[in-house]
């Protein structure tokens, strides 16, 4: 949970410094939509007598035009910018931030390898009733003759037609919710992914395995069961390493 509530506070720093940075959509008068992004500028270029940079955002590049000649010499490669530009990609603004860029770097060298372990104990049951259910299924996890239930929940919400509004990015929560106590699996943003589990026995062990995609990642973890210590052990057994592009994403069914 600790980790879930750095990776909140970090977004809701991320929104912070957008808001201060441009403040509100600029009032354009040729009424063109405006974006921010943020990320490496991987280059540098001029073609055509024009000047571009590329930035790497989110698992994609985006290329811009910078028609300020002096913007365009001051920037350098590799560092952390955080950009404004419009629907023609033509840059409106551009900042640097050198604490968002040390936590971005930070949570790169923190990526969990294969084989490293953690604990999840129970906790207070919960209340998700503000959340959206996609998937749940009764399970006597523990053997105690008593079913509880496991729940896939998201924060998007469900439009009028009944279907779910998903953003490129939203809160998933995976929790096996007893009379007394929850056991919260994972509880994170997953940014243009998504998240599956199954659950299941494994002789005698519980086990629930998820599937973590997003577009520069995929993530296999497994949570057993320790009856003795009443707990979750959680292992990581797979994860992508590296400069990853997904190409191609299982397509939502939910």
């Amino acid at each position: 949970m600790k980790n879930s509530i750095k990776k909140v506070t970090l977004l809701l720093l991320v929104v912070l410094v957008l808001a201060a940075s441009f403040g509100c959509t600029p009032k354009e008068e040729s009424q063109k939509k405006f974006y921010t992004n943020l990320g490496f500028l991987d280059e540098k270029s001029t073609e055509d007598n024009k000047n571009y940079i590329t930035i790497g955002a989110n698992g994609e590049n985006i290329k811009l035009e910078v028609k300020d000649d002096d913007i365009f010499n001051g920037l350098e490669e590799k560092q952390y910018y955080i950009v404004g530009y419009d629907e023609d990609n033509i840059l409106k603004s551009i900042d640097v931030n050198e604490f968002i860029k040390d936590l971005v770097v930070n949570s790169m060298t923190e990526t969990p390898t294969t084989g490293d372990t953690f604990t999840i104990s129970s906790s207070e049951p919960g209340k998700f009733d503000d959340l959206t259910l996609l998937d749940s299924s009764k399970i006597d996890y523990n053997n105690d003759g008593s079913e509880e239930t496991i729940s896939l929940y998201t924060v998007a919400g469900k439009g009028p037609d009944g279907q779910i509004a998903w953003d490129d990015g939203q809160n998933w929560t995976l929790v096996i919710q007893g009379s007394d106590k929850d056991y919260v699996l994972f509880d994170d943003y997953i940014q243009l992914g998504s998240l599956h589990f199954y659950a299941y026995f494994e002789d005698e062990d519980f086990v629930v395995t998820t599937v973590q995609s997003g577009t520069a990642n995929l993530k296999l973890t497994e949570y057993r069961f320790d009856k003795e210590k009443d707990e979750f052990i959680g292992t990581v057994r797979f994860v992508t390493t590296g400069n990853v592009n997904m190409i191609h994403q299982a397509p939502l069914k939910y």
